[in-house]
């Protein structure tokens, strides 16, 4: 399986131990450059417009791997961006690093991202994961998820209007429901080690998460 992990500039408190994602392509964008070389772990590439780093930071970066560097004023966040580059490589998997936390304006521009028609096609690739919550976007269908051993609530979260929703294996299941955009189905828990769910339109919201 072919993965690209990518390190984006959210708080340093909010990112997870990474030395058990293994992967042979890391992409820093912005200040998540530096996060990663702070962990040892030099970028294949780094991109952005690196406001939040000093000249001597970006100029070390540029002393040890690729950098392309955009503006600051550009219709496309830095992360969105580094999202581009990952999915022209064609991975089977794209986990994001440092998107949520901090700043709330970053946070929704991270989870609305995933709702753009560019990427839309790509969004059963797309996994953002921090200290305490693992995040995925899905299309209708009938999917099969394992419980993450340190997770405890499950959460599915409407995205659009949604249709025909079935939950098995969760402690708090249901059948062909309906919910509007923005019903947030919170504090659910896996009954084992996996449960399934369908639904028939709309988009949900996919949370692991942990206090």
């Amino acid at each position: 399986m072919k993965i690209i992990h990518i390190m984006v500039g959210g708080p340093e408190s909010e990112i997870p131990d990474i030395s058990n994602h293994e992967s042979k392509t890391w992409v820093g964008v912005d200040r998540g450059a530096v996060r990663l070389t702070d962990r040892g772990i030099t970028p294949t590439i780094a991109m952005g417009d690196f406001d939040s780093l000093s000249s001597s930071e970006l100029e070390h970066l540029k002393t040890i791997t690729e950098v392309i560097q955009f503006p600051a004023e550009k219709d496309e966040t830095d992360t969105e961006i580094g999202l581009k580059w990952a999915l022209d490589q064609e991975p089977d998997l794209i986990r994001i690093f440092g998107a949520t936390g901090g700043r709330l304006d970053h946070l929704f521009a991270n989870i609305m991202m995933l709702m753009q028609q560019k990427f839309k096609d790509a969004i059963s690739k797309i996994e953002l994961i921090d200290r305490y919550n693992y995040v995925k976007m899905y299309a209708p269908g009938k999917y099969t998820v394992s419980r993450i051993p340190d997770k405890k609530y499950v959460a599915f979260t409407t995205m659009a209007d949604v249709t025909g929703l079935t939950l098995k294996g969760f402690k708090y299941p249901l059948s062909n429901a309906t919910y509007p955009f923005g019903a947030a189905l919170s504090s659910n828990e896996f009954l084992a080690d996996q449960g399934t769910f369908s639904f028939d339109t709309g988009l949900i919201l996919f949370i692991q998460s942990n206090d």
